[in-house]
């Protein structure tokens, strides 16, 4: 790849080691290293921009956020994606601090609903007349399915330093929370009136922290020029538009099978042990233990013996609860929470955990895809093993009559302080009373395919459970 066509990636979080070595093996090049990666990796401490950022999602530890310059950021996904092919992906609808021209489509509740290409999105103004023309900024993408755009009047121009916007009102400087140096926050404040001056708001990007004073005014006077001419083609253009470039912003909710390959990719740098990033994103209480293990393992202790003694502490403290919460992660990005199950039984089957949950149904209805009449006082055992791709849920009366059994399809479910999680995989397979086995909601498993949020990887593997838990 020639030098020029290096894409500069800046890696940030719990995974950080494993990702690291992901993105060196693909040939991109690693900006802005941690002083623990530069020298796990021998990396000279290259303060270029990035093109993208890889990190820890700040309100949910298992998701990563990439963001990023268009073909850029998606080549970088692209090789996520050979890597950890067991994780739902979502991408964003919009780019993010770009220049669209939006027409109004009116309120809805206390909403103001516009649309840019087909895609709705809330715009963030008082004046929400049907039909109206706005040239507005991306200030929020939407990346999940439910998650709706938001958009605000003004047009926008983001560079390697800094996002240069019109806004309403007083000009704005704002500079990075990272950026801590007293002396350069002063500075960056000063130049900024480059473009307050002509009544731009002005916000300094992290990466503003290793650029000089001359390369920064350049770039400012640069990002003031260039929203001049996006504003002038905004205005003249056609609506549903974009009329300058943003970043794309993707989340990736990793499963835990691809925390277990992120163990043995960390492995090849420092000894990790099994379970290391499924501990560092769920059981953080649990996170020094995992620690002290590393350091065994490093004095060559047996790795098995050390994920069995770490998995039995594990288990000591889960047979104190008396109750625990599931958790199934749907491809639309939400989470919804099946109930609280009481604890009937836990134990260990070498790595594996093996929990029996029951839980009595409180009110009337029907059993999804059995058919089956709900009814208060039915018991529901479910059956979960943390290295299988399925949960078995058998339904049984007052009485204890069988109801029928349904299996969900998942990626292996994860512990976690109070309860269990899992990636919902939509198919999933139903036995009735009568003996009729079935595969069900295949159309949902195919959507969530067709619109990229699984890799193939990861529809084939839902079908091939789904088809061994049908026999």
């Amino acid at each position: 790849m020639p030098a020029s066509a290096i894409i500069r990636v800046r890696i940030r979080g719990i995974y950080a080691t494993a990702l690291t070595k992901i993105i060196l093996d693909e040939g991109f090049q690693v900006v802005q290293p941690s002083r623990i990666i530069a020298d796990r990796f021998h990396l000279p401490e290259l303060r270029l921009p990035a093109d993208v950022t890889v990190k820890t999602s700040d309100r949910e530890p298992s998701e990563l956020v990439v963001v990023g310059y268009g073909g850029k950021a998606d080549r970088v996904l692209s090789a996520l994606q050979r890597h950890l092919r067991y994780s739902f992906y979502w991408i964003s609808r919009l780019p993010l601090h770009s220049t669209v021209k939006a027409v109004v489509k009116g309120r809805r509740g206390d909403k103001c609903i516009a649309e840019v290409g087909g895609i709705e999105a809330e715009l963030l103004s008082d004046e929400c007349t049907e039909g109206r023309h706005v040239v507005a900024s991306v200030v929020w993408p939407g990346v999940k399915p439910f998650e709706e755009p938001r958009l605000v009047p003004g047009a926008r121009v983001i560079g390697d330093y800094a996002i240069v916007y019109e806004q309403d009102g007083k000009p704005r400087v704002t500079i990075s929370e990272h950026v801590r140096s007293t002396a350069k926050r002063a500075k960056l404040a000063a130049l900024a009136s480059l473009a307050t001056s002509k009544g731009l708001s002005v916000h300094w990007r992290s990466s503003s922290q290793h650029a000089d004073q001359d390369t920064l005014r350049t770039h400012l006077e640069d990002l003031v020029k260039a929203l001049a001419e996006v504003r002038k083609r905004a205005e003249e253009g056609k609506p549903g538009k974009k009329y300058s470039t943003g970043e794309i912003v993707a989340v990736v909710r990793l499963s835990s099978v691809d925390k277990e390959y992120l163990d043995k990719v960390r492995d090849e740098v420092v000894p990790t042990i099994k379970f290391h990033h499924s501990t560092k994103s769920m059981l953080q209480s649990f996170s020094s233990v995992v620690d002290y293990a590393e350091k065994l393992k490093q004095r060559r202790i047996d790795e098995a013996q050390l994920v069995e003694a770490f998995l039995d502490l594990v288990l000591e403290t889960y047979k104190q609860k008396h109750h625990v919460r599931i958790l199934h992660v749907k491809p639309s990005g939400e989470v919804i929470e099946l109930g609280t199950a009481r604890l009937k039984n836990i134990y260990r089957d070498r790595d594996a955990v093996i929990l029996i949950l029951e839980r009595t149904v409180k009110h009337r209805g029907v059993y999804d895809g059995l058919g089956a009449e709900k009814e208060p006082g039915d018991r529901i055992v479910t059956e979960i093993n943390t290295r299988e791709w399925s949960i078995k849920h058998t339904y049984y009366s007052a009485s204890g009559e069988l109801k029928g059994i349904y299996i969900n399809i998942n990626t292996p479910p994860e512990l976690f302080e109070d309860g269990v999680i899992y990636h919902d995989l939509e198919i999933d397979v139903v036995k009735t009373t009568s003996g009729e086995t079935r595969i069900i909601d295949k159309e949902e498993l195919d959507k969530v395919f067709k619109e990229g949020i699984i890799t193939a990887a990861l529809y084939e593997k839902a079908l091939e459970e789904a088809q061994k838990a049908a026999k």
